[in-house]
C-alpha cells in the first residue's frame, strides 16, 4: 500500500477568502485561550500557534481575530474531499483538518505516481489551501510525516523508513501520557521506538500503543471508513471579515457554486435552484434563492444569475457566514447530455495537464490569461502554473500575428470603438475598431488607423 496524508494547518484562514496579505490574521480558540492558526503577516510580527491572546495582541496590536469553529472547518474539509473525489476515490477524512488518500490503485490508471501526484497538487492549489503532506506505507506513517512537514513524494521503503526515523515523538498520534512513559524508559525519538519489537513493548505498555506501532510499521492495517459524497449538497464559508456590501458577497457565493458543480458532476445530477443563507451576527439570517428555467452546468451562467439576484438585495447588517443548500437534485438524461459531456471534458483536461507538468515541468506549462491592456494584441498573455483564468474580452477566435490590409468592402455591423493608448511603452496606437461582415458571411475584426487605412486584425468563428 501507499498512502498520502494532507494536513491543512490553516484551513479557516484559507477559507476566509482573499484578503490583504500585509494584514495579520489569527484564528483564536477561546476554549483553551490559544492561537490555533496565523497567517504569514502574523508570523512576521512574532505570533505563533499555541500563544495566548494577550501575548498575541501585545506583539501585533492591529491583528484581525477569527473565532475558531471546528464544525465550520469540518465543512471546509468535506468540500476539499469532494473536490479530490473527482480524481481519487479512496479518501479517508480526519476531522477537522486532515485527508488521507490511497495512491497505489491509481498509479496504473494515471500511468505513473508522478502523474497522479500532479493531479492532486493541482486540485489543492486551485482550492488555494495551505498544507503539508507525507507519503508512506500506511495512513499512520503518512500522517506522521505530514505532521513533521516532510513534504516529499516517497515510494521506496528505505526512503520512508529514513524519513520516519528523524520524526519526533510529538509528530505521532501518541498521547502525552504515552510519550512521557516512553521518555521515562529512555525512548526519546521515533527511531528508537521503531527499533524495539512489539513483543518487548508489550511487556511494559498497553495495547493501544502496540496497535498504533504495528500500524505505523505497516504490520497491520486498521479498518477505515472511506469518504462517499452525500446525497444532497451543503457547504459554508466564513469570510475573514464582515461583508457589508452585496457586491462583496459574489466571490464567496461563486466559490460555493463551484463546489456544488463539482459535486453535481460526480453524481451526474443537476439542479435548477440554489438556496443561499446569509448569516448575521445578531439579525435573523436571510435566504437568497437563485433559480433557473433551464438546467445550468457552467459556473459563469450561475454566477451571472446570482449577481442579478444580489442587485435586488439590501443587507440589514454585515454578513459573517454564507451557506449553500441544494436539496432538489435531478438525474442527467438525454435532454441534458451537455452536462455529462462537460464532466468528461473537465476530467480529461485535468489528466492531460498533470501529465504535461509531470513530464515537462510546471514552469513550462502556461495558460492564456486576461491581460491588463486595452490594445487587442495585448489583451491576452501567457502565465505559468495554476494562474489560468477565463478570457472575458470579446476577441475574435483567430487573431493575426501581423495585421493584413483590407482588400474588400465588408458591411460594418459594430463600431467604431476609438482606442488611443500605449504611450507608456512607446507603442502608441490610435485606431477605430469595427466588426465587419463580408458577402460570404465571414465576420472580421477590423480597424482604421490615424492615416485612414483599413486592416484586418482577426476573424470571428
Amino acid at each position: 500500500m501507499l498512502w498520502a496524508y494532507f494536513h491543512f494547518y490553516q484551513l479557516t484562514i484559507d477559507s476566509g477568502g482573499e484578503s490583504d496579505e500585509t494584514a495579520a490574521v489569527i484564528v483564536y480558540s477561546a476554549k483553551n485561550n490559544q492561537v490555533r492558526q496565523c497567517n504569514s503577516a502574523a508570523v512576521k510580527a512574532g505570533v505563533t500557534v499555541g500563544m495566548g491572546m494577550a501575548q498575541a495582541a501585545a506583539l501585533c496590536q492591529s491583528v484581525n481575530v477569527i473565532d475558531y469553529c471546528e464544525q465550520s472547518e469540518v465543512h471546509r474539509l468535506l468540500a476539499l474531499a469532494n473536490r479530490l473525489y473527482q480524481v481519487a476515490s479512496d479518501i479517508v477524512i480526519f476531522n477537522p483538518n486532515g485527508l488521507a488518500l490511497r495512491l497505489d490503485p491509481l498509479v496504473r490508471y494515471y500511468e505513473g505516481l508522478e502523474n497522479i501526484w500532479q493531479v492532486l497538487v493541482n486540485e489543492l492549489r486551485a482550492a488555494r489551501v495551505s498544507f503539508t503532506f507525507g507519503v508512506g506505507w500506511s495512513i499512520e506513517a503518512a500522517r506522521t510525516l505530514a505532521m513533521n512537514s516532510s513534504n516529499q513524494l516517497l515510494h521506496n521503503k528505505t526512503q520512508i523508513r529514513q524519513a520516519l526515523a528523524v520524526c519526533p515523538l510529538h509528530a505521532t498520534e501518541l498521547t502525552d501520557k504515552q510519550r512521557n512513559t516512553l521518555k521515562r524508559v529512555g525512548i526519546h525519538s521515533l527511531q528508537q521506538l521503531l527499533e524495539i519489537s512489539a513483543a518487548e513493548l508489550g511487556r511494559r505498555f498497553d495495547n493501544s500503543l502496540i496497535t498504533y506501532l504495528c500500524a505505523l510499521r505497516a504490520e497491520t492495517f486498521p479498518r477505515v471508513n472511506y469518504y462517499s459524497p452525500p446525497d444532497t449538497f451543503f457547504s459554508l464559508i466564513e469570510p475573514s471579515y464582515e461583508v457589508s456590501h452585496t457586491e462583496q458577497l459574489l466571490p464567496f457565493m461563486r466559490n460555493l457554486i463551484d463546489e456544488f458543480l463539482t459535486f453535481s458532476r460526480l453524481r451526474n445530477v443537476f439542479s435548477q435552484q440554489l438556496t443561499f443563507t446569509l448569516c448575521f451576527r445578531e439579525a435573523p439570517s436571510m435566504k437568497v434563492t437563485v433559480g433557473s428555467a433551464a438546467p445550468l452546468f457552467k459556473l459563469s451562467q450561475w454566477e451571472s444569475l446570482t449577481g442579478l439576484k444580489l442587485e435586488q438585495i439590501l443587507l440589514s447588517a454585515p454578513v459573517i457566514k454564507l451557506t449553500l443548500q441544494v436539496d432538489k437534485l435531478e438525474d442527467v438524461d438525454e435532454q441534458t447530455s451537455d452536462f455529462f459531456n462537460n464532466r468528461v471534458h473537465a476530467f480529461a483536461q485535468k489528466q492531460l495537464i498533470s501529465r504535461l507538468q509531470a513530464r515537462l515541468g510546471e514552469a513550462v506549462i502556461q495558460y492564456p490569461c486576461a491581460g491588463d491592456d486595452f490594445r487587442p494584441d495585448q489583451l491576452s498573455c501567457l502565465k505559468p502554473g495554476n494562474t489560468r483564468g477565463n478570457l472575458h474580452h470579446p476577441l475574435p477566435c483567430v487573431s493575426l500575428i501581423s495585421p493584413a490590409p483590407l482588400e474588400e468592402s465588408p458591411h460594418i455591423e459594430f463600431g467604431p470603438i476609438r482606442l488611443q493608448t500605449g504611450w507608456w511603452d512607446g507603442n502608441n496606437v490610435k485606431r477605430d475598431y469595427y466588426i465587419g461582415r463580408t458577402e460570404d458571411g465571414r465576420r472580421l475584426h477590423l480597424y482604421r488607423d490615424s492615416t485612414g487605412d483599413w486592416f484586418i486584425s482577426g476573424f470571428y468563428s
